[in-house]
């Protein structure tokens, strides 16, 4: 599945989004310990049993939000225990928006090398953003003060 777009429309993280039309909104505040990306797993799985979600949106938000969160855990925190990674989901009739924050000192998008560049082809690591680009149907990164913010959305059908 080749899907590198970004879905602006209607951007859900604009000023004044309304919240309380969201059906269900749920959070959760990890450890940054790696092994506690199997709450965040836990945690997707309540929000579809709660809003019943195609298949492959569910295996789209999972992907993603393992991926941003890891990354919140590795290198936002330095995977110090006493920093947390928080989820936040917002689930709306049409899609479902996440906001996932960690305590670090945050990073610049555009400073991140071009994981299909000819030099960084072979390397490990480094796809994560693009994977989670290619998996959402929007995605902004913002620096806080109290850390890195990820916004994500998916549209709860495919089209």
């Amino acid at each position: 599945m080749s899907r590198i777009f970004y879905f602006t429309r209607n951007n859900p993280f604009q000023e004044g989004s309304d919240l309380s039309n969201a059906l269900m909104t749920k959070s959760i505040s990890i450890p940054s310990v790696r092994t506690n990306i199997s709450l965040v797993e836990a945690f997707i799985l309540e929000i579809h049993d709660a809003v019943t979600l195609e298949e492959s949106v569910l295996d789209r938000i999972m992907i993603s939000i393992t991926e941003v969160v890891n990354n919140g855990i590795i290198h936002g925190n330095d995977a110090d225990p006493d920093k947390h990674v928080h989820v936040s989901c917002s689930c709306f009739e049409d899609r479902v928006d996440f906001v996932i924050r960690d305590e670090g000192s945050g990073f610049r998008p555009e400073d991140i090398p071009d994981p299909l560049a000819e030099p960084n082809l072979l390397k490990e690591g480094g796809r994560g953003v693009l994977i989670v680009r290619s998996m959402m149907d929007h995605v902004d990164f913002h620096q806080t003060e109290n850390g890195m913010e990820v916004h994500l959305s998916i549209r709860r059908t495919e089209d």
